[in-house]
């Protein structure tokens, strides 16, 4: 991903919706452990790049967080200190290396009152939208619980600002279809995935795989499509797991 959003850095916006996806099949926040640190990271990097957060919530594979800067080159720095450090604690305690997110991050400029406030809403009706509570207010890794005591990180000067009081959310009354946020991404099949690139290319023979670029554009697809690891490309495509490993530390899975 670019280091805001193509097109929005230069929007004169200063509010993003800003969308963290885990890689596919990799529940990236599934243990409550996993969730706390990666607020408490948020918490921390959003005061050493100038960034205030006006919402979050992190659900098991992804999170969504609206935040504002007055230069919004810091979001783009915040987001790689808050990748990175995330990405180094969820590696280590897992016993394992490589990407852990599906690129660095996409995001929504928000330009108005009216769409910050829905892009917040929609933010924390996820859990509720995901059958996993049954109202935003007692989802434990959001934060509409926090409007609720005006607690936490979040920056309530900013709303108060932008709403003249903190949003109640539990009686808003707009829709959200007006606007279209980013969402997580559904996962493929990687049969299904492999069978594809496969007739895309016209790969008649694991001789094609030859090819580094090759290689490294059905390592790139059938990770970030499928999630699976690359002990599981190595299988998939019957190459040796340390010539898959050495290619995809060439892959820019930034892009």
């Amino acid at each position: 991903m670019t280091r805001v959003a193509r097109g929005s850095i230069f929007s004169g916006a200063k509010h993003f919706h800003v969308l963290t996806d885990g890689l596919p099949g990799l529940d990236v926040f599934r243990e409550p452990n996993m969730k706390n640190f990666y607020l408490v990271t948020v918490e921390e990097k959003a005061k050493d790049t100038g960034v205030s957060v006006l919402a979050y919530c992190v659900m098991q594979n992804h999170s969504h967080l609206i935040v504002t800067s007055d230069d919004v080159q810091n979001i783009s720095e915040f987001m790689r200190r808050v990748n990175t450090t995330y990405a180094k604690f969820f590696n280590r305690i897992n016993g394992r290396s490589g990407y852990v997110f599906n690129g660095r991050y996409e995001s929504d400029a928000l330009k108005t009152p009216d769409e910050i406030l829905a892009a917040i809403y929609f933010v924390h009706n996820n859990p509720v939208k995901a059958r996993v509570a049954v109202n935003s207010g007692e989802y434990l890794y959001s934060s509409a619980k926090d409007y609720l005591n005006q607690l936490s990180f979040i920056d309530y000067k900013e709303l108060k600002r932008l709403f003249k009081k903190v949003p109640e959310l539990s009686s808003y009354g707009g829709s959200t279809d007006e606007y279209k946020f980013k969402e997580a991404k559904p996962y493929e099949n990687c049969d299904d995935v492999l069978m594809d690139l496969i007739r895309r290319f016209n790969i008649t023979d694991k001789a094609a795989l030859q090819d580094p670029e090759l290689l490294k554009t059905i390592i790139y697809e059938l990770q970030t499509r499928s999630g699976v690891s690359l002990r599981d490309v190595a299988v998939l495509v019957g190459l040796d797991r340390e010539k898959i490993r050495r290619t995809a530390k060439k892959i820019n899975y930034n892009v």
